[in-house]
């Protein structure tokens, strides 16, 4: 169920990222931080707040949400003037910058003593098991959900999605890209830190290193093998990248290789970006094809045995 927990949690970190990447067509390198000050700020407010019968909980989670959502909008003012290379790498500094705040801030974030957060409980309502923990994250995910699949039909989606394609084109349709970029990084912001918001309450511990470039890079990972411009890709990915290794650390040769899950990660990212470069989302439209093409061999065979 913890494992079950971490993907819905994922899910909706790779749900905003796929905003920014699959969608409006920019990459970062730092999102990790943004969760990571998700996680600090739900804890901070929940700890510090007096009991309000569930209240500070969802106080802490909207903030989780909001503070990074702010803290990507000045971020976005700069870097957002960058494009390709140069984008990812400001972003890739941010990433380190906040998580070396995140070690030297012991007043917010307890250094690298870590921080503890206490189990949700909402108006009487314990979350403490895991069972009713994912009832509450899966709830969160599939309104974010919601209002993705909305966000991307509305005028907002439809500019995103032309910018991606070309800058060129949307700029001369009257679409201001700079607006753009900063609403895709933004939400995507929002969205990365209200999963790390759920984390901290999930595992009730975290400590600066985990909101390192190697968590940025999976949440890359889980966008592009779930599938760009695909809600139920980023869900796909979330679980392959969080599942996957697991399962096959039950192996006896494979659990001894060390960081096998950064090389499961990096092989599977060669192989979707070779064979199926929509992701396992629409890996589908690769499998029908091929299915058809093997009945109708078959139908001339047996017309030429006849």
């Amino acid at each position: 169920m913890t494992m079950i927990n971490t993907v819905v949690i994922y899910s909706i970190a790779a749900l905003g990222f796929n905003i920014l990447l699959g969608y409006a067509g920019q990459i970062s390198l730092g999102h990790a931080a943004f969760m990571g000050l998700g996680a600090y700020v739900s804890a901070y407010i929940t700890n510090t707040l007096p009991d309000m019968g569930g209240l500070e909980y969802i106080l802490g989670i909207l903030l989780a949400g909001i503070v990074p959502l702010a803290i990507g909008l000045i971020l976005g003012l700069i870097a957002l003037r960058l494009e390709g290379h140069y984008l990812a790498i400001a972003t890739l500094g941010f990433g380190v910058t906040i998580q070396q705040v995140f070690k030297e801030w012991t007043g917010f974030t307890n250094g690298f003593s870590g921080m503890n957060a206490k189990a949700i409980n909402l108006f009487g309502i314990s979350l403490r098991s895991r069972e009713s923990f994912y009832i509450f994250s899966l709830v969160i995910l599939v309104l974010l959900s919601i209002f993705s699949y909305n966000l991307i039909r509305s005028k907002i989606g439809r500019g995103l999605i032309a910018m991606r394609d070309s800058e060129h084109a949307a700029q001369a349709m009257g679409i201001s890209l700079f607006k753009y970029k900063l609403i895709a990084f933004s939400l995507s912001a929002f969205y990365a830190g209200i999963a790390g918001g759920l984390y901290i309450h999930l595992i009730r511990f975290v400590e600066p290193n985990q909101w390192g470039v190697e968590l940025s890079l999976n949440l890359l990972a889980m966008v592009v093998i779930g599938g760009l411009a695909s809600i139920l890709g980023s869900v796909l990915g979330a679980a392959f990248i969080t599942v996957i290794p697991e399962i096959l650390k039950e192996i006896p040769l494979i659990g001894e290789i060390r960081n096998f899950s950064m090389i499961l990660t990096g092989v599977a990212l060669i192989l979707v970006i070779m064979f199926i470069p929509h992701g396992l989302s629409r890996i589908t439209y690769k499998i029908k094809p091929l299915v058809k093409k093997t009945r109708r061999n078959k139908k001339l065979e047996d017309q030429e045995v006849v």
